[in-house]
């Protein structure tokens, strides 16, 4: 049970609810102190503001009392002939004027207590110095809050003044306890509210939070469909310009690019895989003939002058073949690995004007030329365009033998285009999908002698890729075959 409490109490949707709670219990503490200290200096001020007023009204009756004597100094005369009686009256008429309520210490000049009332009273006194200052200035001293028994005691001291003359002080003292009775009262009411309504944010948070954290509960399921193998799981929540919207949204497309990649990841292990499989076959073929034509001179046919020059004439037709299989193979791993690639800026048709002139076994008689009139400078690599128009000129000339074919070359901007088309019986719309696939061989080309291995095309794709262009094949059934090839312009 404490192991659940625990757990639910570490998940984000409580720790979030507990925080707006807690800044919110700080925030109501706060609010509260600054209520309470407000509270009670209005109540203390207003308790000193009633006794400044039943003081001044007895100042008043002593002021009046002292016109009727018939010296010329009636403050002075007074204060010198009647002190006690002075320190009386003001105490009497003080506590009577605040109801009896409070407590009256009069001081003389010379700060000794002259009178007090209620007689038996046990008031807390103020400092000698608050006295002397209120004696020097004639005017009240600040509040104070005695410590006494039972209860704290609040003191103001007064000038006792008769015309302009300073008699003594008056210190009059009130029980806190009625203030301190409306500030209990108001810091309970204050914490019953702040208790009910930290207890409100809580439920009201936390239904809130769980709204809110929704969408990420549903990343979260998500993120364990993924991780149980179900790349196609996605969140799909209703597009947000908040910072859950953004996360689901980047959530879902990095794992449509983890679908993507592992596709493609799968895709290329089963390329690999067909590869070995296709390139094992095609090595062991020319590999078997060898081994059968040497056990054929190993039984006697080496003693036969023309059965030997037909097994060593076979024997090199197959070492041939091996070496112009095994010579794509390396470069195809090549392009795969994307090396040996050097791009250099050149004349594209004096390239091919060149590499035509060399030629190709089986070239026809006829092969015509539409190159344009003005230099076609590409940025691609010399040996590869090497490469592609070889591949091109042996795949045309084996699949089109005496065909005419037609070179040609166009400025496209940012590309440059070669053309090779040869009026050869095409390729069967079946196959045409396929032709850049690696070991792929027509239907009606499937014998080795014929087809070779199936690696031209791909080869000439790979390379185009490689230097930052394209090629594709337009052919169809007795209307001949067309390559098209771009690369980048210099």
């Amino acid at each position: 049970m404490l192991r659940r409490a625990a757990h639910a109490l570490a998940s984000l949707r409580w720790r979030l609810t507990l925080s707006f709670v807690g800044l919110l219990a700080v925030l109501l503490t706060a609010l509260g102190a600054y209520n309470y200290l407000t509270l009670r200096s209005s109540l203390i001020n207003n308790r000193v503001t009633s006794l400044e007023s039943d003081y001044t009204t007895v100042r008043a009756v002593i002021n009046r009392l002292a016109t009727r004597s018939p010296s010329s100094t009636p403050g002075r005369t007074l204060c010198a002939q009647a002190p006690s009686l002075i320190a009386r009256t003001v105490a009497v008429l003080v506590a009577d004027a605040s109801g009896q309520s409070v407590t009256v210490v009069v001081y003389d000049r010379n700060l000794d207590v002259a009178a007090t009332v209620p007689d038996s009273a046990s008031a807390a006194h103020v400092s000698n110095a608050v006295l002397s200052s209120v004696e020097r200035t004639a005017r009240r001293s600040a509040a104070q809050v005695l410590d006494a028994s039972p209860d704290k005691q609040l003191a103001v001291a007064f000038p006792i003044t008769v015309g302009n003359t300073v008699c003594g002080v008056a210190q009059v003292t009130a029980s806190m306890a009625p203030i301190d009775t409306v500030l209990h009262e108001n810091v309970a009411l204050l914490t019953i509210g702040g208790g009910a309504m930290l207890l409100l944010a809580l439920v009201l948070g936390l239904l809130i939070t769980n709204r809110m954290l929704r969408p990420l509960h549903r990343v979260t399921a998500t993120a364990q469909q993924l991780a149980a193998g179900d790349l196609g799981a996605r969140s799909r929540l209703q597009p947000s310009a908040d910072e859950v919207g953004t996360l689901a949204r980047n959530f879902d497309h990095m794992a449509e690019r983890i679908e993507q990649s592992f596709a493609a990841q799968q895709e290329s292990e089963a390329q690999v895989r067909r590869f070995i499989a296709d390139a094992s076959h095609e090595l062991r073929t020319p590999l078997t003939a060898l081994k059968g034509y040497i056990d054929v001179l190993r039984r006697g046919a080496a003693r036969q002058p023309a059965a030997l020059d037909a097994a060593l004439a076979s024997m090199a037709n197959e070492a041939d073949r091996m070496r112009v299989l095994v010579l794509d193979l390396l470069t195809l791993a090549r392009i795969d690995a994307n090396r040996g690639i050097s791009p250099e800026t050149f004349d594209v048709n004096q390239a091919l004007n060149t590499l035509l002139d060399e030629g190709a076994p089986g070239m026809p008689a006829e092969l015509q030329r539409h190159l344009a009139a003005h230099p076609l400078p590409v940025r691609a690599d010399p040996a590869s365009l090497a490469t592609i128009v070889r591949n091109l000129l042996i795949n045309a000339n084996k699949y089109a033998p005496g065909a005419v074919q037609q070179w040609s070359t166009t400025d496209e901007g940012s590309r440059v285009r070669i053309d090779v088309h040869d009026d050869g019986p095409g390729i069967p719309a079946a196959d045409l999908p396929h032709v850049f696939e690696r070991f792929y061989r027509g239907e009606k080309t499937r014998a080795r002698e014929e087809g070779g291995s199936g690696l031209g095309l791909s080869i000439v794709q790979g390379l185009a890729r490689s230097n930052g262009g394209e090629v594709a094949i337009n052919s169809a059934e007795g209307a001949g075959t067309t390559v098209t090839v771009w690369l980048p312009r210099g």
